[in-house]
């Protein structure tokens, strides 16, 4: 099949994984991709600060009432006549949109070109940026939002908590499909510590408790060093490995410096995706501190992936990945108490810390999460509504 994938991001962190990793999928399986976008999606990949931050025209229309609402609408007239022109220039079987809030490009090409489109949404961006108070158009977004997944093919959801707030905004549900993310086992080998990074990091002879991605505020990071603090793990030998950079970072330095743990919690900094795996391998209790309820956080099944053991929110999009007390510890979200006495319990019991990362490597592909499956079941949505 040939297929027109479609998105509008800066190509950042997640985002630029999700991107390349379905596109290595649809082609792995035989179909041949073309990409749309304004921005390359190989755009900073070894520039870990530019994927920390936030874009500069970000920052200076979000000063500006409606700038924000209004930019993002003005996509569109760039976007629509660069995907037709796509659209006519070659057979398209369909088009796959990474959804981003007021982009219609992709659901009135498919109408214009009489194109299936199947929309991917990973977060309903008119109640997520409302909430972050960047967008004012609030009623106007949320009944946008609801027309371009109405006007698409099929709409994949990473989670059943979105599947809902999707439904409630008055998506048809036949329309929705849940898809979890997934990975690369490939990608993803459980390997050996490198000695000479532990003694660089300072981290011999320690338990190393880890998380990795960028330093925000929602992403609980003081949450998870208060936990650490109030646990008394600093003094049994254990250390904190943060790894990566963002704009939390100060805050989370101020705690260290203020509650005398500089020796016990390590700062990588940024570091470019493609060099972030021997970090990994120094993990063994690997943390989600906080995830909003409607996202599929994708350094769990990485977690997964690498046989860590995984300490993570009790909360239902969570659950849905893994299974408590078999193949991950959960604690009850946003309680410091609650996470240090489960990171106590995983990091005292080195045993069951090995069967919980052996048992959450085994249901990745027990359950399929894995980008050549999400592309199989992408594909076969589309075959079977052409039938």
């Amino acid at each position: 099949m040939r297929i027109l994938y479609h998105h509008r991001t800066r190509s950042t962190d997640a985002q630029r994984i999700h991107i390349l990793e379905m596109v290595k999928a649809f082609q792995t399986l035989g179909h041949k991709v073309e990409m749309v976008s304004l921005v390359p999606i190989d755009a900073g990949m070894e520039d870990a600060a530019r994927d920390a931050g936030d874009a500069l025209w970000k920052k200076l229309v979000r000063r500006i009432p409606f700038s924000y609402d209004l930019v993002q609408l003005g996509y569109n007239v760039v976007g629509i006549p660069m995907l037709l022109a796509r659209c006519f220039r070659d057979r398209v079987d369909f088009i796959y949109e990474r959804y981003s809030l007021f982009n219609l490009a992709g659901v009135l090409v498919g109408k214009l070109c009489r194109v299936p489109v199947v929309l991917e949404v990973n977060s309903p961006f008119a109640l997520e940026q409302q909430r972050d108070r960047e967008i004012r158009l609030v009623g106007f977004a949320a009944w946008i939002e609801r027309l371009i997944c109405n006007l698409a093919s099929h709409v994949i959801v990473v989670s059943t908590p979105l599947r809902r707030i999707l439904e409630g905004a008055g998506v048809r549900p036949e329309k929705i499909e849940v898809m979890s993310n997934g990975v690369c086992l490939e990608h993803f080998q459980p390997q050996p510590a490198s000695a000479d990074l532990r003694r660089e990091l300072g981290l011999d002879g320690h338990t190393v408790i880890g998380f990795v991605g960028w330093f925000r505020e929602w992403h609980g990071l003081e949450l998870l060093l208060e936990a650490f603090h109030r646990s008394g793990l600093a003094h049994e030998q254990v250390k904190v490995l943060m790894i990566g950079d963002g704009p939390a970072m100060p805050g989370l330095q101020d705690y260290v410096r203020a509650n005398g743990l500089g020796d016990s919690v390590v700062f990588t900094g940024p570091l470019p995706h493609a060099k972030i795996p021997p970090y990994l391998d120094i993990i063994d209790v690997a943390v989600q501190p906080a995830a909003n309820e409607y996202c599929c956080p994708m350094k769990i099944l990485e977690y997964m992936a690498l046989g860590k053991a995984i300490v993570a929110p009790r909360q239902e999009n969570i659950q849905e990945l893994l299974r408590e007390g078999e193949e991950a510890v959960y604690f009850t979200a946003g309680d410091a108490g609650s996470l240090g006495d489960a990171l106590r319990g995983v990091v005292g019991n080195p045993e069951r810390a090995a069967d919980l990362g052996r048992a959450a490597r085994a249901a990745i592909s027990g359950r399929r999460y894995l980008w050549t499956a999400n592309a199989e079941r992408t594909a076969e949505l589309v075959k079977v509504a052409e039938r």
